[in-house]
Order: C-alpha cells, then sequence, then structure tokens
C-alpha cells in the first residue's frame, strides 16, 4: 500500500527551513513530489532519513517537479559504488528530514513523499 506524507515548508529570513515527515515511516521511497509555491527558484533540496541518514534526494528543483530516487548498489569486496542508480531507497521507523536552503525570505511551498509500505501477514 502507498502512503503518502506531507510538510508545508516556510523558509526564514535567511531562505532556510527544516522540516519533518511522518513517524516511524518504514517501507521504499517510491516518489517525491515538489511544490515550489513562493520558494525561490533553484531552492537546495536534502532529503533524508532523520534517524539512519539514509540519502534520499539531494537537488536544486527550479519549478514543481516529481522525483523517483534510487541508489547506487556497492560492490561487496571493495564497497565500490555502482555506476547505475537502480536500487531503491527505504527508511525504517523513522521521520524524513527536508533541509531547505536558498529558498528566499519567507517563502513557502510543500513537500509529499509516497511510501509504498510493506503490508502485515
Amino acid at each position: 500500500m502507498i502512503d503518502k506524507v506531507t510538510a508545508a515548508i516556510i523558509t526564514d529570513a535567511s531562505g532556510d527551513a527544516t522540516v519533518y515527515l511522518g513517524s516511524k515511516l518504514r517501507g521504499r521511497v517510491h516518489a517525491i513530489k515538489y511544490t515550489k509555491g513562493t520558494l525561490d527558484v533553484g531552492t537546495d533540496l536534502v532529503i533524508t532519513g532523520e534517524t539512519t541518514g539514509v540519502a534520499i534526494l539531494t537537488d536544486s528543483p527550479a519549478n514543481d517537479e516529481w522525483f523517483y530516487p534510487r541508489a547506487f548498489t556497492n560492490a561487496v569486496t571493495t564497497g565500490a559504488a555502482g555506476t547505475i542508480a537502480a536500487e531503491d531507497v527505504h527508511v525504517f521507523q523513522e521521520r524524513i528530514k527536508v533541509v531547505v536552503a536558498q529558498g528566499g525570505n519567507a517563502g513557502s511551498g510543500s513537500i509529499d513523499i509516497f511510501i509504498d509500505s510493506p503490508q502485515p501477514y
């Protein structure tokens, strides 16, 4: 089942904001919908798992955009990263943290994250 978690983004006078989505989210990060609103073009987004710090997305979107985050694989023996981002990104029992920079003074927008949550047996 896909669950949607949403947060409003409102920047401070420096153009920065930190928002958290969900509570004990668990599953695959299926998609992210960023709505620019009055945030500046080129606002920086860094999205991670709050507890684990798992990288979900880093981008500077210009306008409203959809993202489908994927991760690079690592070799078992060397730990070297692969060259194709093909693996799903998962979160486990944590909130999602969104750090915004360069959003403009008192800019506002929103972020929706869609989590494909496993169902209990």
